[in-house]
């Protein structure tokens, strides 16, 4: 083969292999993040001592803090989903000492019915070191607080999500779609301005979003809306690979605002990366 023709093979398979590291499009072109580097952040964040990943890189106390759930029940399946045998690692964990790790809230992403929305309670499970941090972690459990029902749920972006994709299990899709519409009310044309808005979008309501939409079978009424969603979160991808918590709009442009951290990278990984939301389709 001649040099010249063996250059171009080459430089072919580079661009296939750049084109496949910059995964996760889907029919919109909207999406782009690289999956080898979602991957990597996720694992960087395992505390070997405790099975489980840190919550944050940064923010204090998060990046010294390890959650069950939201973050571990996430982070379990977004790791299975990009391939990395962490992920069976960590939900071998939780089925084992933390009664899997559900929390009556985010289960229903994973196909597990929750009985409504109400205000969450920490509960501190125990403290570990970690030679690989050089820190101490303190363990906790992110639960509902059934005593205190969230009657306005409504006004929460990540609130209704939870409920719409809770009333397509129970076989309510009609209010389902419903729930959705009343979501739609609440994007202001760059993020959800809900009753939690502080002048920072959170990112993970977009990708929660997301999930929802495909869940639905991808309605028309809302795809721009999730168009935008990909754009957005395809320019909060950071350099250590994770996702930012937060972003604003400087004009057109988006600027990231926060750290990066499992919750949030995890939530954009099973809405944009994963099969789950298709499941609900049956």
């Amino acid at each position: 083969m001649k040099p010249k023709y063996f250059a171009l093979i080459m430089l072919l398979l580079m661009l296939i292999i750049l084109a496949t590291e910059k995964q996760g499009r889907d029919e919109s072109n909207s999406l782009e993040l690289n999956v080898t580097s979602l991957r990597y952040f996720l694992e960087s964040q395992y505390v070997p001592e405790a099975g489980l990943l840190r919550a944050a890189v940064k923010s204090y106390p998060d990046n010294e803090t390890i959650y069950i759930a939201n973050d571990n029940l996430l982070a379990s399946r977004a790791l299975v989903a990009l391939n990395s045998s962490l992920g069976e690692r960590i939900l071998r964990n939780l089925e084992a000492n933390y009664s899997g790790g559900w929390n009556g809230k985010v289960d229903v992403l994973f196909g597990r019915r929750i009985t409504g929305v109400y205000c969450s309670k920490i509960l501190f499970i125990n403290r570990t070191y970690s030679r690989k941090f050089g820190a101490e972690f303190e363990i906790k459990y992110e639960l509902t607080d059934t005593s205190c029902p969230m009657d306005d749920w409504r006004e929460y972006a990540d609130l209704s999500v939870y409920m719409a994709l809770n009333k397509i299990l129970s076989g309510k899709r009609r209010e389902a779609v419903e729930v959705y519409e009343g979501l739609l009310s609440l994007w202001d044309g760059k993020g959800f301005r809900d009753k939690a808005f502080d002048g920072t979008y959170q990112t993970y309501k977009c990708a929660l979003f997301a999930y929802l939409h495909r869940a639905l079978d991808r309605p028309e009424q809302g795809k721009a809306v999730y168009t935008s969603c990909q754009r957005i979160v395809s320019q909060l991808q950071m350099e250590n690979g994770g996702i930012s918590t937060g972003y604003k709009f400087e004009g057109e442009k988006i600027v990231p605002v926060g750290d990066t951290n499992t919750e949030t990278t995890s939530f954009v990984v099973l809405a944009f990366l994963s099969e789950l939301p298709e499941k609900y389709h049956t």
